[in-house]
């Protein structure tokens, strides 16, 4: 199981812009990030399409985001890049023929159930705060 790099890169982006109510360009958002303001712009395309982040165009553009930042949650973000999070190819939903008879199987759905019900429902805010904690 990792989370890819658009996702972890997605949701600091995310963060920074939640702390901060002012448009933020890519150069900006680059240097505090260490990322290529390209790759971000990049990035922005799929969370601007849900609605997550305005994009302001203009001299003084960038992007703000378009949500309270605890309306905003991690699986906000792993939906608008149509991503999962693959726990285990044994899990009942994943398909394995297996699923049913193995006893390890019911382990790996209730960890799926686990990410399912707290770390997608986790918030901006709460990251921000470090209340998911």
């Amino acid at each position: 199981m990792k989370i890819n790099t658009k996702i972890r890169y997605a949701l600091r982006m995310l963060v920074l812009l939640a702390e901060n109510s002012d448009v933020i360009n890519t150069e900006i958002l680059g240097k505090e990030m260490l990322v290529s303001p390209k790759y971000l712009r990049k990035l922005a395309g799929p969370i601007e399409k849900v609605g997550l982040i305005l994009s302001v165009q203009g001299k003084y553009g960038g992007y703000k985001l378009n949500r309270k930042p605890e309306e905003i949650l991690i699986s906000d973000v792993f939906n608008a890049y149509d991503e999962s999070l693959l726990i285990s190819g044994c899990t009942r939903n994943s398909g394995c023929v297996l699923a049913d008879d193995c006893v390890t199987s019911n382990l790996w759905d209730y960890f799926e159930n686990l990410i399912s019900k707290k770390f997608f429902n986790i918030s901006l805010n709460q990251i921000i705060s470090g209340s998911f904690i």
